[in-house]
């Protein structure tokens, strides 16, 4: 068994009901400015957590949308690239149906010059013929 332990008598018993009083109010007061002084440290501590996450998180949203333009300036740029090509090809398509339609018409030009010179060379012939030389 359990040796017996010996009735303490403490602050409370031996104070009178004026003073016991005294003691709690003074006890909760302290209690009370301790549980302030807990809040205020715990409040000062989340506040200064969340500033540090918003000077990271600011950090990483300017990295992240560095890291977004870069890729987006890439893909852009290839986009471009085969834009441009293209637009090369249809531009030499276009040129060389041009110089075709172009040599089809010097080509033509030249067929109706010798015409029309084969038609007045027939022309003074025949004036020559009328006239009678």
């Amino acid at each position: 068994m359990a040796p017996k332990r010996k009735k303490k008598t403490g602050k409370l018993t031996k104070m009178t009901d004026e003073e016991r009083a005294i003691f709690l109010e003074q006890q909760r007061v302290a209690e009370e400015e301790l549980k302030t002084k807990k809040m205020a440290l715990l409040t000062q501590y989340l506040q200064d957590k969340l500033n540090h996450e918003e000077k990271f998180t600011k950090l990483n949203k300017a990295k992240l949308t560095y890291y977004w333009r870069t890729i987006m300036r890439e893909t852009k740029s290839k986009e471009l690239k085969r834009t441009i090509e293209i637009l090369s090809q249809t531009f030499e398509r276009i040129m060389d149906r041009k110089e075709s339609i172009i040599k089809t018409l010097v080509a033509d030009l030249s067929e109706a010059d010798e015409q029309h010179l084969m038609a007045l060379r027939s022309h003074l012939q025949n004036v020559d013929i009328l006239i009678g030389r």
